[in-house]
């Protein structure tokens, strides 16, 4: 039971006791009870004092564990607080630094591309016979350079700079060389040494020859060394030690060279047209001969003129057959064949000796009209061949411009000769041809025409002397 209801009913039991007892008064039983009440209130209060007291001393330690906890709270917020600042700044930082490290890399692969640009423009540049000499040590900052293109690397620019610094103080000033050249004329690959003046390259062959200067050859790992007659070789000598000297320079910087080298010989120009030049100077060369051959045959349609053809027509129309044909064998060739069949068949019907002087007409214009239509053909086919020649090096120049670009008019001048040289040799080929052609099909023609006038006057004076025969009979 609850003892706050039993504190309560504890008095009226009592005083129901006292009843039931009757032994002490009601006045006596509320003393008591009350006394006994007070009793047990003023117990409880001790009670609850102590109980107060001792939660009181329990209280105490988890009050300063808590402030303690408490404290440590605050720091660590104040840790988190400085930590998360410090993280924000942090990534700012990082932030800026990532934008300078890109800019750091864009300033560096802009730098290393200026860097390839400046080597290749002074690979190409080169004079000649520097290849020779340089060639081991761009290729290595080539390589350097390209090793580093993932990730590129400053130094690999800064040797790059340090190098054609180096190479322009040596042009400045000039320098000498050892190596080899291809001399002109003779094809000859002499050692000797190179002089670089500015830009002007001499050669001086140790075997003493001539000095001369030095030019580029397409195709050739040596370049070309034209000796200079003119020079002293006292003072060319004198001018490889590198004493005082007069030097010969080319006023036109080599152009009248290269100039000289692009005329060439005739088998070295058709050469440059590629395999289709060899094609049309094939068809020309045949038909030169058709041509000939066709001039030959018109050397042998040499026809009579009418007027020597007259005695033979004036004999057969007056039936004189033996004074015809004697007056037939002073003729030439066509035309006697023509007479003989002639007067072979004429004392015949008209139509059989028509018949048979039209096939001997025909057997001469077969025979003399032959590898006529061949002729047109290939004044035909000779344009049609250099275009087709013009396609091929127009497909070669832009494969070639595909690799090599457009700034390198050196490699791209092979596929241009062959576009022009194949269409020149084409048209040198058809307009002959084709002029050759007009000339003996008009000259064959105007003869054939004029065997077919002798054949028709001969069935006329046929006629002639039949009908007079049968006026004689009558």
């Amino acid at each position: 039971m609850d003892p706050r209801r039993l504190r309560i009913l504890a008095p009226l039991l009592l005083l129901l006791a006292a009843e039931v007892r009757g032994a002490e008064t009601f006045e006596e039983a509320m003393k008591r009870a009350t006394s006994d009440y007070i009793g047990r209130q003023q117990a409880a209060a001790a009670d609850l004092n102590r109980t107060r007291k001792r939660i009181a001393d329990e209280k105490a330690p988890y009050l300063a564990q808590m402030r303690v906890a408490e404290d440590k709270i605050i720091t660590v917020q104040s840790e988190i607080e400085r930590l998360e600042t410090g993280q924000e700044d942090a990534a700012e930082v990082r932030r800026k630094l990532l934008g300078e490290l890109e800019g750091v890399r864009k300033n560096t692969t802009y730098i290393s591309t200026l860097a390839h640009d400046a080597l290749k423009a002074f690979s190409d540049g080169l004079a000649p016979g520097e290849g020779q000499i340089l060639s081991d040590r761009i290729q290595a900052l080539e390589q350097t350079l390209d090793d580093n293109s993932g990730a590129p690397n400053g130094q690999a620019s800064v040797d790059i700079a340090n190098f054609l610094l180096e190479r322009t103080r040596n042009a400045l000033g000039g320098y000498t060389s050892p190596g080899s050249s291809l001399i002109a004329g003779n094809n000859q690959v002499l050692k000797g040494t190179f002089a670089f003046v500015g830009p002007e390259t001499y050669f001086l062959p140790e075997s003493g020859g001539r000095a001369g200067t030095v030019r580029p050859r397409e195709g050739s790992a040596y370049p070309v060394t034209y000796e200079l007659t003119s020079w002293n070789p006292d003072e060319a000598a004198a001018f490889f030690r590198g004493g005082n000297a007069s030097v010969i320079a080319d006023a036109s910087g080599g152009k009248a060279l290269r100039l000289k080298e692009t005329r060439g010989s005739l088998i070295e120009h058709v050469q440059k047209g590629g395999v289709i030049a060899y094609v049309i100077i094939g068809v020309g060369c045949l038909s030169l001969l058709m041509i000939a051959q066709k001039i030959r045959d018109l050397a042998l349609l040499d026809v009579d003129s009418p007027d020597a053809v007259q005695s033979v027509l004036r004999n057969v129309a007056s039936g004189e057959r033996d004074k015809a044909e004697q007056a037939v064998k002073a003729l030439k060739a066509p035309a006697r064949q023509l007479f003989e069949v002639g007067l072979q068949f004429s004392a015949g019907t008209k139509s059989i000796l028509e018949e048979r002087l039209e096939s001997v007409l025909l057997e001469q214009r077969l025979h003399f009209e032959r590898r006529l239509p061949l002729l047109a053909v290939i004044a035909t086919a000779a344009p049609l061949m250099g275009l087709l020649g013009t396609v091929m090096g127009m497909v070669k120049t832009f494969a070639l411009i595909t690799v090599f670009g457009t700034g390198n008019a050196g490699k791209l001048a092979s596929g241009i000769s062959e576009v022009l040289i194949a269409t020149e040799l084409g048209l040198v080929v058809a307009i002959p041809t084709l002029v050759a052609h007009g000339f003996l099909a008009n000259r064959i023609q105007k003869n054939l025409s004029l065997l077919e006038r002798y054949a028709l006057e001969f069935v006329t004076s046929t006629d002639i002397a039949k009908n007079e025969e049968r006026a004689v009979t009558f």
